[in-house]
């Protein structure tokens, strides 16, 4: 290996300055912008459509919940008419998390099918 610090082989230094590259920055990103000025526009518009659905998918959520909590409420009372308290209560607490868990990734599923980009135009009429 080569010290960091140590000059530069003569021709290998004399190749490098024949090779110059000559770049019209300005001209390359304003192609650049133009080629990216659409995937720019679909992930702003992304956001405020995020922020809407979830907004509207979060307005049954307390009834969902509240609906769940009668659910496990009613299913301890039911197993333990029959059953140790323990029992019933490892029963209720287990649909309990199951219920969560499925709220819970039903409602992160959202911005994957947001993100999810519609059917081309040109695709539908081949």
């Amino acid at each position: 290996m080569s010290e960091p610090d140590a000059p530069l082989d003569p021709r290998l230094a004399a190749a490098f300055a024949t090779r110059q590259v000559h770049l019209e920055t300005a001209a390359l990103s304003a192609r650049v912008l133009e080629a990216a000025r659409p995937e720019l526009h679909l992930r702003a518009a992304f956001w405020p459509r995020l922020a809407r659905v979830l907004g509207l998918s979060l307005v049954p959520l307390p009834l969902l919940i509240a609906a769940n909590a009668t659910v496990v409420a009613w299913l301890y009372g039911v197993a333990a008419a029959w059953l140790p308290n323990g029992v019933a209560l490892y029963i209720a607490g287990s649909y309990a998390v199951a219920a969560m868990v499925g709220l819970g990734l039903s409602y992160a599923t959202i911005p994957l099918l947001l993100a999810r980009r519609p059917p081309d135009d040109d695709a539908l009429a081949a």
